[in-house]
């Protein structure tokens, strides 16, 4: 289980830890008294101190009164080891107990911070020397400071530590934001379903009720205190974001409110939520801004259903689509030869009708051809049905580039075509008669060998005296028969014959006529 520092306590360890360098920095700097320096000097003074009064004994020769005061020295004063005064020929003549095993003579004869020595004159001759022995100085140095020196840090770490942590955690809890909203409005706004944040003029968060903490952000801490901004706002979604700022930003500059702003918020999970954010600013009685409030409306589920509107939308349009154009196949496959392409011969005489009756009320001209492949049996038969076929889908090809715009290409049956042409007068009729004539003559490569195909074309022109479209189609059965009764090969218009009886051909007329 984690255990987390509070923040006044943070705070506390941080300004005691500054405290405390401070005090180290201006120890380094000399601001703080050397304790050895100072105990030097004082072993200087009592030294020179001693050495006078034991200077002015010497020389009224009062041994005793010299004992006494060494004695007195080194009994009261706890620094003091031992005492003695020296003859110049090196013997000892008063001393206190147990100097000569204290005592170490250097060779330098220069005194040192434990030994020190004095000497004595009887005018300008050497008469001897004082020596005092001081206990060794203090070695109970800490990180290279008195012990003493680390008393005092320890004494102002542990006071100043307690007195920080009390001042801060006061002066904390009167800044804490949660406290500048009453615990009434506060229950108030939990009552809300639509997620709530006051915010101040920073941005920080005064307030979040449990509608968004709980519901829309999912979140087990608490958000006063925390910035809105850096919340985890999906960049997706939020169309604030992609003006440059939010909208509770907006609406500190702006007296009317910002309504209807799509955002998401992603939760500590990841999952996203789909917001509606509204915000407006808080004023105080002088007009000065002191923050704002802004609500957020999950509308997650609404996103989703329409989401998923649009997505049936879409499959909807694509079985729209796929369904026209089956029935396009449909209506192509119903309408057309499906070995030629070209039309069927029902749909061939429905549209072929539907020509002639515009033609007659806009008083154009129209033109019936009637097409068919010369001793097409004899094909069949000697090079097969699969060359057969490929010549009637050659001849196809040829009439609807033939005609182009001007007229309906259609298969009546077997090897026999039909053509209805409009806008053109009966010179142009034979043109284009002759035309196709030539162009199926020209092709060598229908047949093995380099055989060549020809046909037999009869044409019936709407005339000045308004007819029937079985009236057209008997005058070109009557044309084509007269140009394959003249040798195949060619073409024949009804206006340059005579009409031969019904009673000619009346098996293929009757075919035709049963076909209009």
């Amino acid at each position: 289980m984690k255990r987390y520092i509070t923040p006044t306590l943070q705070i506390s360890i941080g300004i005691l830890s500054l405290t405390l360098s401070i005090i180290f920095i201006a120890y380094s700097l000399g601001f703080f008294p050397d304790e050895e320096k100072a105990a030097l000097e004082a072993r200087a003074k009592i030294s020179e101190t001693l050495a006078l009064q034991l200077a002015n004994l010497a020389g009224r020769n009062e041994a005793d009164a010299i004992k006494d005061t060494i004695d007195a020295v080194v009994g009261r004063n706890g620094d003091v080891v031992s005492m003695a005064v020296r003859g110049e020929d090196g013997k000892l003549l008063v001393g206190s107990r147990d100097h000569d095993s204290l005592w170490v003579e250097r060779a330098d004869g220069k005194s040192t911070a434990t030994q020190v020595q004095i000497p004595l004159f009887n005018g300008d001759v050497p008469a001897g020397k004082i020596e005092i022995v001081f206990r060794p100085m203090a070695a109970d140095n800490i990180f290279g400071m008195p012990s003493s020196m680390m008393g005092f840090v320890g004494f102002v770490g542990l006071t100043g530590f307690a007195g920080y942590f009390l001042i801060l955690k006061r002066a904390l809890w009167e800044l804490d934001p949660s406290r500048a909203i009453p615990e009434r409005v506060k229950a108030a706004f939990d009552t809300l379903a639509e997620g709530v944040l006051i915010m101040d003029e920073r941005e920080f968060v005064l307030l979040a009720n449990n509608a968004f903490v709980r519901d829309l952000y999912q979140s087990s801490k608490s958000l006063v205190g925390v910035n809105a901004g850096t919340l985890p706002w999906a960049a997706s979604g939020a169309a604030a974001e992609a003006a440059g700022e939010f909208p509770w930003q907006t609406a500190m500059h702006v007296e009317q409110p910002v309504l209807g702003i799509p955002m998401a918020i992603r939760n500590p999970s990841g999952e996203s939520r789909r917001l509606s954010v509204n915000a407006t600013r808080i004023v105080d009685g002088r007009g000065i801004v002191r923050g704002v409030i802004a609500t957020f409306d999950d509308v997650t589920l609404l996103h989703r259903a329409n989401e998923q509107l649009n997505t049936s939308i879409q499959e909807l349009h694509s079985s729209q689509v796929k369904i026209s154009e089956q029935n396009r196949q449909l209506q192509l496959l119903a309408s057309t030869d499906p070995l030629t392409g070209c039309l069927n011969r029902r749909t061939f005489f429905e549209k072929a009708a539907q020509s002639l009756q515009r033609a007659v009320g806009q008083r154009q001209s129209i033109s019936f051809f009637m097409v068919d492949a010369d001793h097409f049996k004899s094909i069949n038969d000697r090079f097969g049905h699969v060359v057969g076929d490929k010549v009637l889908a050659g001849m196809a090809d040829v009439l609807e580039r033939s005609c182009g715009d001007h007229g309906l290409v259609g298969r009546y049956g077997g090897e026999e075509f039909c053509i209805a042409a409009t806008g053109l007068t009966a010179p142009d009729a034979e043109r284009l008669a002759e035309r196709i004539r030539r162009a199926v003559a020209d092709i060598a490569t229908w047949l093995p060998g380099g055989e060549r195909v020809t046909i037999s074309i009869g044409i019936a022109s709407l005339g000045s005296t308004p007819c029937e479209l079985a009236d057209l189609v008997k005058r070109a059965d009557e044309a084509l028969y007269a140009a394959k009764t003249a040798g195949r090969n060619r073409y024949v218009s009804w206006e340059t014959i005579r009409p031969p009886t019904e009673a000619a051909r009346p098996g293929q007329l009757a075919r035709l006529l049963a076909g209009a």
